[in-house]
């Protein structure tokens, strides 16, 4: 088992400069996001203006943050109706998001991708289309077995408006999914897992839930997905994180350093 690297801040800066800027994916309904800390991390390892943060929603708006370290780049809205759809319609969202950050905001490709969750898969699909473009990217919590909390839960998906997304976290879509879109080996990919311990509540009870639910199946998880659905066929084991939860993937800076060992 790997575990999170311990990597100082001093070491962080001591890295190369990074070849390629960097494109940051969230998972479903953007609950989960990624937070100042993290993003700050980002920005201080890839450099100013050269991260870029997509919302997988309708809206076109561009606009900036700026941080101590420098400045990110942020495109569509930030609200949990982003991540609400299909896998394909988020693909659409992604690419058009691509296309207006490197007419209006300066990227280049191809990029690096930390991508969380369901942006896993949303990455996969564009990876299809456009597999020149990623020069490298990691997962995070990516259910590529699917997640059996969709499945049980879809009714609950349909309440909250983000019933599509639920659908293509089925188990039995996910998998088909993956053999029908095989990911470049030329391309590298790594994922990494949260091993959850304790309980916690998430952002609205999500991880507690889901702790109980996994609990009562006997099955590791970062309280949203089983270990075991999210090991991915065809990429590399960067890590597995104890001690981290489905949200703790996008809120800790150090999981931002430990992509970064790989995204060269």
């Amino acid at each position: 088992m790997t575990l999170l690297s311990t990597q100082s801040s001093d070491s962080v800066k001591t890295m190369a400069p990074k070849a390629h800027p960097l494109v940051l994916v969230h998972g479903l309904r953007n609950a989960h996001r990624w937070t100042d800390a993290f993003l700050r991390k980002c920005v201080e390892i890839w450099g100013s203006d050269r991260v870029f943060v997509v919302h997988l929603n309708r809206s076109e708006h561009l606009w900036s943050q700026p941080y101590e370290e420098g400045r990110a780049h942020f495109a569509g809205v930030l609200h949990q109706g982003a991540g609400c759809d299909t896998v394909e319609r988020q693909y659409e969202y992604l690419r058009r998001k691509l296309e207006l950050f490197e007419a209006h905001a300066g990227l280049t490709r191809p990029f690096d991708v930390i991508a969380h969750s369901m942006g896993g898969l949303v990455l996969r699909r564009y990876v299809r289309d456009h597999p020149e473009d990623v020069a490298a990217a990691v997962t995070l919590g990516t259910p590529y077995q699917g997640a059996p909390m969709a499945r049980d839960f879809l009714w609950f998906g349909w309440m909250i408006g983000a019933g599509r997304a639920f659908h293509d976290l089925t188990p039995r879509f996910v998998r088909e999914f993956v053999r029908q879109h095989p990911w470049p080996s030329r391309v590298p990919l790594y994922f990494v897992r949260g091993i959850h311990r304790g309980v916690s509540w998430g952002v609205g009870g999500e991880l507690f839930i889901g702790t109980l639910y996994h609990f009562a199946l006997r099955r590791p998880s970062d309280g949203l997905v089983p270990a075991d659905n999210a090991l991915c066929p065809d990429a590399q084991h960067l890590a597995d994180l104890p001690g981290h939860n489905h949200l703790h993937l996008v809120s800790d800076p150090k999981v931002a350093e430990l992509c970064a060992s790989v995204l060269r």
